[in-house]
């Protein structure tokens, strides 16, 4: 098997999806990672504690995930290291904000659904990504360069469009003003656990209900 083999098989001991994505504004290859998030394994629990953002479900579900798949990794002599915050990049790249989701169609693992988000076959919107950086000469498993395609689960489907609170926010594979969303961290949050829309996810018919592995 391949070094690019190697490592995928390494990554899907851990997670429920892994490519390859190879992209100049990131500095080199990067290792995408998928993992589903439900009620059972919420990724997406937080809380706000003493005026700081606290992802829990992050810190329970994919940082130990991640630190093993390293190790793995450093065992067949390969260096690397998560992107951004436990493979979460929020920092700014070559050519401006890194965006997981690009980097997944570029790697294979899925299109954007008409949500904007990458739609799983199986886990539907219910999944999130991480990224891996890696020292190594590994090849692309997806198209290389992005492109913003229709998504084949999308084409008779207009819910999530249907279902946005936001007037004239969300149009198919696209947010008018992203800064607009519900989806994102209040600038003011209330003390306590945060909560934020996913009308767009709660309606999808793919993997609606979302599941663990």
């Amino acid at each position: 098997m391949d070094p690019t083999g190697q490592i995928l098989e390494d990554a899907l001991r851990y997670f429920d999806a892994a490519g390859v994505a190879v992209d100049k504004c990131v500095d080199g290859v990067v290792l995408i990672l998928g993992l589903s998030t439900s009620p059972e394994r919420d990724l997406d629990e937080g809380y706000f504690e003493g005026g700081r953002l606290n992802f829990q479900g992050w810190l329970k579900h994919v940082k130990p995930r991640i630190t093993s798949l390293i190790e793995a990794i450093a065992e067949r002599g390969v260096e690397a290291e998560p992107m951004g915050w436990w493979g979460y990049p929020m920092s700014i790249g070559k050519k401006g904000v890194i965006s997981l989701k690009s980097l997944a169609v570029m790697a294979g693992l899925g299109l954007q659904g008409k949500n904007t988000l990458i739609i799983h076959p199986r886990f539907g919107p219910w999944w999130r990504l991480a990224a891996i950086r890696i020292n190594a000469p590994l090849t692309s498993t997806g198209p290389v360069v992005y492109e913003r395609k229709k998504n084949p689960h999308c084409v008779s489907c207009n819910a999530c469009v249907q279902a946005c609170p936001v007037d004239d926010l969300l149009e198919p594979y696209r947010l008018k003003d992203p800064a607009r969303c519900l989806a994102n961290i209040p600038a003011e949050p209330i003390p306590g656990k945060i909560e934020w829309c996913d009308r767009c996810l709660a309606v999808c018919p793919i993997g609606r209900l979302g599941a663990t592995s």
